[in-house]
């Protein structure tokens, strides 16, 4: 009977089709599933890593930088803590390298700067656990940093080409993807399916890693997300350390009636030009950001109450009297402060912000242009002691 079947030549025919069809199937169905494998790829934490580790290298800078004019303990252990910092970006970067199979291979050469970037940190690091004795040696440390910072920023310069090489390559899969699914559309409805996943998935993650993006577009001052890992990480160095971490809240007073007076074009450029003027009265070792519409956050490790209240109404008066180029306000914008101190890194990010937020409600009900603070339950007051920590503001040349 199957000798019979197979003697007909339109049956045999539909046979070899079917089994040819069959064979086809499984090809495709194989390279669409590694195809669509690695499509899929979400590399979001991994330059996530990436730009958060090329942030610390000039902040490492900034405090070799600071520690070399005013050579002391405390200066010493803003470099132990960036030098920490760096290694631990470090790590992160090569544990997300881990976790993607596709990624190992193409990033394989890199393993020995990996390598040897981690063991000049960890002499860097013992080099300024030295300096503590001995703080003229913080000078040599400059050197040794910019060698350092060089090879980062090459190693993080070279995983980033890496992975925008291998988006490309998954762009070029998706479309020999689509041009099989198109000529094999019959046999492949599946894949057309995973496909249209896979381009939905992608999508998705694009937008999320515009979310994730760092800063704020309209200043360029950092966003609350980053604010919240830096303060995260900040309080953990502060309860390792049990130093001090003040937390400010600044918001433009009034700042409706500008929008309403002369027009959202000009309020958005008091904004550029208020968070330029903070970010250049800010420290090197401070975090400003943008968190809402005309509300700012200044993040200062290592500050005692007494000293944020003295850098508050330091910007406070900087914003009362330096007029904004190229608009024709009635009068200069005045800001609202309101502070907060913890203690040894024993309150949460939270619960630092309702307190500063406390604050700064009630230099808005005491008249504005002021600063306040709240501390938390049983915080020693603000003193201005021999020991405080006056650390004069610093002015940065600001780069645009």
């Amino acid at each position: 009977m199957m000798r019979h079947f197979f003697r007909q030549p339109g049956r045999r025919l539909a046979s070899i089709f079917a089994v040819l069809l069959f064979a086809m199937s499984a090809v495709m169905g194989s390279y669409v599933y590694s195809a669509c494998q690695k499509a899929s790829a979400d590399y979001t934490t991994l330059i996530s890593d990436i730009v958060l580790a090329q942030q610390a290298t000039p902040q490492l800078r900034a405090a070799l930088e600071e520690g070399s004019r005013l050579p002391s303990s405390e200066h010493i252990e803003y470099i132990e803590y960036f030098i920490s910092l760096s290694k631990q970006h470090l790590n992160n970067i090569k544990s997300s390298i881990e976790r993607h199979r596709y990624l190992i291979s193409d990033v394989e050469y890199l393993n020995h700067h990996f390598s040897e970037l981690n063991s000049r940190l960890s002499d860097l690091d013992q080099q300024a656990q030295e300096a503590q004795q001995r703080p003229e040696r913080i000078d040599p440390l400059q050197s040794v940093a910019m060698e350092i910072g060089s090879a980062q920023s090459w190693l993080y310069n070279q995983l980033l080409e890496d992975v925008r090489d291998i988006s490309v390559q998954q762009r070029l899969v998706m479309q020999r993807l689509s041009i099989a699914v198109s000529v094999l559309l019959v046999l492949m409805v599946s894949a057309a399916i995973t496909l249209c996943l896979a381009v939905i998935y992608l999508h998705r993650q694009r937008n999320v890693m515009h979310q994730l993006m760092l800063t704020d577009e309209l200043t360029g001052l950092y966003n609350r997300r980053h604010l919240v890992n830096v303060a995260s990480a900040a309080l953990t160095q502060a309860q390792r350390a049990q130093a001090p971490l003040s937390l400010l809240l600044l918001d433009l007073d009034h700042f409706k009636q500008i929008n309403d007076t002369y027009g959202h074009p000009t309020g958005d450029e008091v904004l550029r030009q208020v968070s330029k003027q903070l970010r250049e009265l800010s420290r090197p070792a401070d975090t400003l950001a943008r968190i809402g519409g005309e509300e700012f956050c200044l993040l200062m490790p290592n500050t005692a109450t007494h000293d944020a209240l003295q850098a508050a109404d330091r910007l406070r008066r900087e914003i009362e009297v330096n007029t904004l180029r190229g608009i024709d306000l009635h009068a200069n914008p005045t800001i609202s402060i309101g502070v907060t101190t913890c203690q040894n890194g024993s309150l949460t990010f939270e619960q630092l912000y309702s307190l500063a937020d406390k604050a700064l409600y009630q230099a808005k009900a005491l008249g504005r242009n002021r600063v306040e603070s709240v501390l938390p339950p049983n915080a020693p007051l603000p003193c201005s002691g021999p020991n405080a920590y006056a650390h004069t503001l610093i002015r940065e040349p600001s780069d645009s």
